[in-house]
């Protein structure tokens, strides 16, 4: 595969910032394809067949049943994804969410994110595979067929080998059980979902060239150059369907619905150079990346291993009366340099900054007649690491108190409370008490992996 004729993938890749990663419906059906979701026509159908067999060829899967496809149209798809939400994301954890992002900054006041993320969702996905139901979809939008051979670009073929690669994954691996955490600020959670979309969009990218990505000269140079500055690769194509919608999106959204395409890509190309299938096959059935920031430095999974330090936050309820802990989470590598950047760090300072993350944890509290709490405990790994964190996080009139309260241990306070108060909380965020990882690396010869010919 030569450099040029990847460049010339990249409008697909482009692309599969409109796919989705998968739905998940309610109760089974008793026919293969659900209400709203019309078969393929017999042409589309038999050339599935095709795109099936070269996703089996540069993945390394087989498809152990056969994969009901079909396609539907947009308000189809909103209904899906309506339906999604209402099975698989409890009001609470939603809630949760909302107000969390909005604690940080990182989404308007004014904005419903119930209500919010299914019209941008609608306005991105491309096509979908459904872990439950086991089937995949292709949005047909402005009265086409999708899955039809011969559509010109053969974006749709693209779409179509992305969404059969997930359903490989998820006969061979299980996807609802590898992604069950059903926490929307999980870290954890959108690394593992990194690992799935990445490893569809390395396959697809594969199928067009004709040749495994990590074996092109020149490949990681473009990516890294891509990756340098995301916004600019969404506006490269504005007459994509949603580009607008993107665009207006909160930057927090934007970098989260790019990097598992994009970053999860460049995860499994690492994988894979490292160890071959059989490794990007473990971290599928056994051991899966921990942290978007084994995600951003895959090293840090597959090399030298690097999993986060689990912080345990207080009880704060003696030391806030009044307030109510309305959610707790985990940031990660990748929300802190959203955080950072949205709050005025370029993004350059503010992707050097968030390195050397170990880990966090941090909860809002709330007061039933209005004002919002927000603490956070932050674990580095060096001291330097810390200072440069705790320097860009305090910018002027960007509300934190923040103070270095140990060699590797920031703390960060947002919102109002008295002196002598919050003196008291920050004196318990301090000696919150910390997990350290074993770090045990992987055993490239345990499981029968070796490095990738190249």
């Amino acid at each position: 595969m030569s450099f040029e004729s990847f460049r010339r993938a990249l409008p697909s890749l482009v692309l599969l910032l409109l796919a989705g990663a998968g739905l998940a419906a309610a109760p089974k059906p008793a026919a293969p394809l659900p209400e709203g979701v019309v078969p393929l026509p017999a042409a589309g159908a038999q050339h599935m067949q095709t795109l099936l067999a070269a996703a089996e060829k540069y993945r390394g899967l087989h498809a152990r049943a056969p994969i009901p496809a079909g396609s539907l149209d947009e308000v189809e798809l909103k209904k899906k994804l309506l339906e999604t939400m209402r099975q698989h994301l409890k009001p609470e954890s939603l809630r949760a969410a909302e107000e969390s992002l909005k604690a940080f900054g990182l989404i308007p006041e004014t904005l419903d994110l119930g209500k919010y993320l299914p019209e941008l969702l609608t306005s991105q996905v491309a096509g979908y595979y459904d872990t439950e139901r086991k089937y995949l979809a292709m949005v047909r939008r402005g009265g086409g067929v999708a899955g039809k051979e011969g559509d010109g670009d053969g974006n749709d073929d693209m779409v179509l080998v992305h969404e059969l690669t997930h359903a490989l994954q998820d006969q061979s691996f299980d996807l609802e059980k590898l992604e069950k955490d059903d926490d929307p600020l999980s870290d954890a959670g959108t690394a593992v979902t990194a690992l799935v979309e990445g490893d569809a969009t390395l396959t697809m990218i594969d199928v067009q060239a004709q040749a495994s990505l990590e074996n092109a000269p020149g490949a990681d140079q473009l990516i890294s150059s891509l990756l340098g500055d995301p916004e600019k690769l969404a506006q490269a194509m504005p007459d994509l369907p949603g580009a607008d919608q993107f665009a207006r999106a909160p930057e927090w959204l934007r970098d989260n619905l790019l990097f598992g395409y994009l970053q999860g890509m460049t995860f499994c190309m690492s994988v894979r150079s490292r160890g071959g299938q059989k490794l990007l096959d473990y971290a599928f059935r056994t051991d899966p990346p921990r942290s978007t920031e084994q995600i951003l430095h895959p090293g840090k999974w597959h090399t030298r291993r690097d999993d986060p330090v689990v912080v345990r936050l207080p009880d704060l309820a003696a030391d806030l009366p009044g307030y109510r802990k309305a959610a707790e989470g985990v940031m990660g590598e990748l929300s802190i340099r959203s955080l950072l950047h949205g709050g005025g760090a370029d993004r350059a300072r503010a992707v050097v900054a968030a390195e050397g993350w170990g880990g966090d944890r941090f909860a809002v509290y709330e007061k039933k007649e209005g004002g919002r709490l927000l603490v956070w405990v932050s674990e580095w790994d060096t001291e330097a690491d810390a200072q440069e964190f705790q320097a860009t996080l305090a910018s002027p009139g960007s509300g934190w108190q923040v103070a270095g309260v140990a060699p590797r241990r920031v703390v960060a306070i947002r919102g109002d409370l008295a002196n002598e108060r919050r003196e008291a909380v920050r004196a318990r965020l301090a000696a919150a008490p910390a997990e350290r990882p074993a770090n045990r690396d992987v055993d490239l010869v345990a499981i029968g992996a070796k490095p990738a010919s190249r």
